[in-house]
């Protein structure tokens, strides 16, 4: 039993090395991240209750209680990843784009060949991923919420593997000054800038 784990030990090594890559190193922090269509840190009103905790991260105290309909300002957010996802290309393919561009027009920044790996490290939004390659974070539309089946269809392009696990952090201040963090808050009004 051992020696099949540092076979196929070898074996994914190997494979990485060859396509020259490697994982992100975790857990992967995107400090500003804000991650879904239109998203933006403002002034938001809670559609529950909703606890806020005096630091960002599992386990941590209570900092207080946000009420129904209560307004807070949401300064400013984090997504930390702590298992990356994986994408393998299929095809030749031109994709990644400079995950902070602002150009319309830009063009993909990788002529991706098959075989190689990408690793993914959270959702953008607009079906776009954060993801890894080579060192370097780039975006695209990329994103499945599960896993592609296996074999892949032969349209495909890119085989979805798995997806990261990710918590998205978000500072948050009431109105009397307290401050403290939710995680994975999609139960505000007035966090999409689309709505």
């Amino acid at each position: 039993m051992r020696l099949l784990w540092f076979v196929s030990l070898f074996i994914v090594l190997t494979a990485l090395s060859a396509f020259g890559q490697e994982p992100p190193p975790l857990p992967y922090i995107d400090k500003g991240a804000c991650p879904f269509e239109c998203c933006t840190y403002r002034l938001w009103k809670a559609k529950e209750v909703v606890i806020a905790y005096v630091e960002p991260k599992e386990g941590a105290s209570v900092a207080f209680t946000i009420k129904k309909r209560q307004q807070v300002t949401a300064e400013t957010g984090f997504v930390v990843t702590s298992k990356a996802g994986i994408t393998k290309v299929l095809k030749p393919i031109k994709l990644g784009y400079d995950k902070d561009s602002k150009d319309p027009v830009s063009k993909p920044l990788l002529d991706l060949k098959p075989g190689e790996l990408l690793y993914t490290l959270h959702y953008l939004g607009e079906g776009f991923d954060l993801f890894w390659y080579k060192g370097k974070v780039y975006s695209d539309q990329i994103s499945s919420d599960e896993p592609d089946p296996d074999p892949p269809a032969p349209e495909q392009n890119l085989q979805v593997l798995s997806r990261p696990v990710d918590a998205w952090w978000v500072k948050v201040r009431t109105k009397e000054g307290r401050v403290g963090w939710i995680k994975n808050p999609p139960y505000f009004e007035n966090s999409d800038a689309c709505a």
